[in-house]
């Protein structure tokens, strides 16, 4: 039976309002009975959204990424820019993207986007991105070329929402091809596109060490130099 587009706003609508109640809080206990009346609609919805339509799922990911970027800020540390060899190395490729972009490290992560039924599983990640936002679980390590290449994967999440325009488009067009690649989070044209150029970037900055040095070790070298020039500097001035 074909389902109406007021069924699926609603369903959809439902679907989001269980999300809030279920992740406003990251400490929130339910009772046991909430827990079997949440459990007994989750799986009502879960038959639900398999038959939901892309767009359906795109309304959903418009109102849960905006609700996931204001969880993410209320439970997580203030951010912070990317250092000045962060910015060395992203900037040939993001151009001034890297100085709006801030970074959250040792970031309590969402698993899993959720909105009820709605659920986009990226397993145990690394990373997350909420508009200029950055999430890293690991701790920040100044000069680590790891670091800087799941940089590179993230700056690209916030290249594609800048093209977009907003968090709700960016949420929408995710959740909308998440759908399209048959909820399979490796298949999203979003993450397909983030990881070719993680590729492409950690290949480059491969070579990039292997000509050049890192940069850390470059401005060392530098400030050493800098440093062994200052006593004949002094005596000339003397």
């Amino acid at each position: 039976m074909e389902i109406s587009h007021s069924a699926k706003f609603w369903g959809a609508f439902l679907s989001f309002t269980i999300f809030l109640g279920v992740y406003s809080d990251f400490n929130l206990m339910v009772a046991s009975t909430e827990q079997t009346v949440l459990s007994s609609a989750k799986k009502s919805l879960a038959k639900f959204s398999e038959k939901m339509t892309e767009k359906a799922w795109g309304n959903v990911g418009a109102i849960a990424y905006h609700a996931g970027d204001r969880l993410m800020i209320d439970n997580n540390a203030k951010p912070q820019s990317l250092d000045e060899i962060q910015k060395e190395y992203l900037r040939p490729h993001f151009g001034d993207l890297v100085d709006r972009v801030m970074v959250v490290y040792s970031a309590v992560l969402m698993e899993d986007w959720v909105a009820a039924s709605f659920k986009i599983n990226v397993g145990r990640s690394n990373a997350q991105v909420y508009g200029h936002r950055v999430y890293i679980r690991d701790i920040y390590r100044p000069g680590d070329l790891q670091q800087i290449v799941l940089l590179a994967h993230e700056l690209y999440h916030c290249k594609q929402y800048e093209e977009l325009g907003s968090l709700s488009k960016f949420g929408y067009h995710y959740f909308f091809q998440y759908k399209k690649a048959d909820r399979k989070y490796e298949k999203n044209i979003f993450e397909q596109e983030a990881f070719k150029f993680e590729k492409f970037f950690a290949s480059w900055l491969a070579n990039e060490v292997r000509v050049n040095g890192t940069r850390s070790r470059n401005r060392r070298a530098k400030k050493n130099s800098d440093m062994s020039l200052e006593p004949e500097n002094e005596s000339l001035d003397r």
